[in-house]
């Protein structure tokens, strides 16, 4: 369940079309916004939430992450991670990967918010770790 909080005029809570199938909720731009050529940008969308599991009601946070209709465009969404705990507003880090200005306008459809259980809790620092068949082999030691 996303609880949505409207914080500005003109700001739209976030679709799903298809619930149950889709994986993200559609986020909205609340301003018009101009990308200049491989520039970053915070953009607005005038939302706070708040994720929660639709069963237990545990907290969930969100991954921000790029819809494909924005990628093909070459725009990136270059941050990405709400705490479950973040009540402030949702603002959007896209990153233009074009040689070409790009505009974005009020209502536009520029991310979307996937939600996922929080699993982190104390960290412990110990001597030795459990082995495992991978151990330290990194960087392709899997096979090409």
């Amino acid at each position: 369940m996303l609880l949505v909080k409207l914080l500005a005029e003109g700001a739209r809570i976030p679709e799903v079309a298809h619930p149950g199938e889709d994986l993200g909720y559609d986020v909205f731009a609340l301003e018009a916004t101009e990308l200049w050529a491989g520039q970053s940008v915070r953009v607005k969308t005038g939302i706070a939430v708040e994720a929660r599991h639709p069963e237990t009601g545990a907290g969930l946070g969100l991954l921000v992450r790029d819809r494909s209709s924005m990628a093909s465009k070459g725009i990136a969404v270059t941050g990405g991670v709400i705490d479950a705990g973040y009540r402030g507003e949702i603002q959007i880090l896209l990153t233009n990967l074009t040689e070409e200005a790009i505009r974005l306008n009020a209502g536009d459809k520029i991310a979307q918010m996937i939600p996922v259980p929080v699993l982190t809790g104390k960290v412990k620092q110990v001597e030795d770790l459990a082995d495992s068949s991978r151990l330290a082999k990194g960087f392709g030691s899997s096979g090409k």
